[in-house]
């Protein structure tokens, strides 16, 4: 399809330390996205439909040469369609971008609007929280208040004494409350529907930057399409979506940044990833990268002032979420607790489920309340639970691997990633009609699960493949290198401490530039060994 100029410094010459991480960090991203991939075609993970609420992972097989049919037709219409080259190159891509987004609107508002979810469990005591504080009340965010939701299960402690971080998006939230009442959540659910159309807008774009291709920039665009599942999970009132796209944004000023040495481009992107780590704080796993991306490019062009960004972003993103919870320690004149330790997920995180391995258990909260809401001795009691487990694990190997292994597949292999699942188990503020309850339990249910199955076994496939062949034709760098590092962040992070399948739905939007180039550079191969080798299969079949 062509290429059309692109803002761009010369290329520069790759530091010994550049190729060296970039390699290490392909390779891991390779092998973890590729066992992903190959494991989706021999099973499915799914939720137990007998009691949906409970969220409990079955293993479902697959029929492997199902998929492989399938698969293979797929790619063979894929080809077939090369022949409209010349048509699709001729598609203005602006037009598509603006359909893009004018299609992710119309559908998520549609959604948001027709499910008219109600807010519960962690999402429901913020939104509870937020409203009250809109009002001028904060008693919410105090021990022993009878009004405050899940209450008991806190042992009648505050719900911001076990996870302070949490506060940041309750002051986020309470402003739209402020701005349109407090009557309904619909302001955050709509403006999720708007964060996630700018965050699509922003990947077709962060494609073209990558790659310099108008082809690959287009395939995208098909595939965040046809990426359906964020846009039902925009009923979560959650800083998921709104988090997701503004650490988007910033990685697409990011690699304006390094395709330009202008340092412009780092002052929105500061700004929106610490908003993005300011309403979901899991979004540090960003920042991680940012830093080591930005270590690698003050070492290849000299440049130590991206170092000095470096730590910049880290001291905003550690400090700014962390003022909310003074301002309302002003407000309610009690201070919180320090919240519970990090090494508390990851004792939870390593413990069995009965949803699946490693997903929510009430292990942290119990650890920091066992130890009297002291993050120091919350630690050890963590500590000696962790080095319970890692023995259990080390004496069977065989079961550590089965444990990871279903943690790691009940995660990124459940192709619907809770979207429609997280306003299912909810009750809606109005009736839902039957063509949405089919989205939930009939036909429409049926067809979506094998679509998301299909439509995931085939990104997984192309974007391990995009890895590979960007090893093939070293396209491996600095700036490509960015969203599989992110990925590997997430999986990394995930694999550790606590587990569910919605967590890797932020993350989808991140493999597609990458799967649509592994789907290009298949697409314009031109397989000289594979037809010379048909040729002579031909040859010799010919009557003599």
């Amino acid at each position: 399809m062509g290429t059309k100029p692109v803002m761009a410094a010369p290329l520069q010459k790759s530091s010994i330390l550049e190729t060296i991480v970039v390699t290490i960090l392909g390779v891991l991203t390779f092998i973890a996205f590729g066992y992903i991939a190959v494991m989706s075609f021999l099973q499915t993970s799914v939720f137990e439909r007998t009691n949906i609420a409970l969220e409990v992972v079955q293993y479902q097989p697959d029929n492997i040469l199902l998929n492989l049919f399938f698969t293979v037709l797929f790619f063979a219409l894929l080809f077939w369609l090369r022949r409209y080259y010349d048509f699709f190159a001729k598609v203005d891509l602006r037009v598509m971008e603006i359909v893009l987004v004018g299609w992710v609107l119309l559908l998520g508002l549609f959604w948001v609007f027709s499910v008219t979810s109600v807010p519960a469990a962690d999402s429901g005591m913020i939104y509870h929280t937020a409203t009250q504080a809109a009002q001028g009340n904060y008693s919410s965010m105090l021990n022993n208040d009878p009004t405050s939701p899940m209450a008991d299960y806190y042992y009648n402690h505050s719900y911001y004494n076990y996870f302070p971080y949490q506060l940041s998006f309750v002051a986020f939230s309470e402003l739209f409350y402020r701005i349109f009442g407090t009557g309904s959540s619909m302001p955050i659910q709509i403006f999720n529907v708007l964060t996630l159309a700018s965050a699509y807008y922003a990947v077709a774009k962060i494609a073209y930057l990558l790659f310099n291709r108008r082809s690959v920039e287009f395939i995208t665009v098909i595939m965040l399409a046809g990426c359906l599942q964020p846009i039902f999970f925009c009923t979560y009132v959650y800083g998921n979506i709104i988090g997701m796209s503004a650490a988007l944004w910033a990685c697409l000023f990011l690699i304006k940044y390094f395709r330009t040495n202008q340092y412009v481009w780092l002052i929105p992107s500061a700004l929106l990833l610490t908003l993005s780590v300011f309403v979901k704080y899991n979004n540090l796993i960003y920042l991680a990268a940012f830093v080591i991306v930005l270590i690698i490019h003050a070492v290849r062009e000299k440049k130590w002032q991206s170092v000095a960004f470096g730590a910049a972003i880290c001291i905003l993103c550690i400090l700014i979420p962390s003022i909310p919870a003074r301002v309302y320690e002003t407000k309610t004149q009690v201070p919180f607790e320090k919240g519970a330790p990090q090494s508390c997920f990851l004792d939870m995180g390593l413990q069995d489920s009965p949803m699946a391995s490693g997903w929510y258990t009430k292990t942290a909260v119990n650890d920091y309340y066992q130890a009297g809401f002291d993050a120091d001795m919350a630690k050890t009691i963590a500590g000696q639970h962790i080095d319970q487990r890692m023995s259990f694990f080390t004496s069977q190997p065989d079961v550590m691997f089965t444990f990871f292994s279903n943690k790691v597949l009940s995660q990124w292999n459940e192709p619907t990633y809770e979207s429609l699942w997280i306003s299912q188990v909810k009750e809606h503020s109005t009736p839902v009609s039957d063509f949405i309850n089919s989205f939930y339990n009939g036909g429409t249910n049926q067809f979506l699960e094998l679509y998301f199955n299909f439509q995931m076994q085939c990104t997984l496939l192309l974007f391990a493949a995009g890895v590979y062949l960007m090893f093939v034709h070293r396209k491996l760098s600095l700036e490509t290198i960015l969203l599989p590092l992110i990925l590997l962040g997430g999986f990394g992070y995930h694999l550790l401490f606590e587990a569910k399948s919605q967590y890797a739905l932020t993350y989808l939007p991140l493999l597609l530039p990458i799967a649509a180039y592994g789907l290009n550079t298949l697409l314009e191969g031109k397989y000289t060994r594979l037809k010379h080798v048909v040729e002579v299969i031909n040859a010799k079949a010919e009557p003599k």
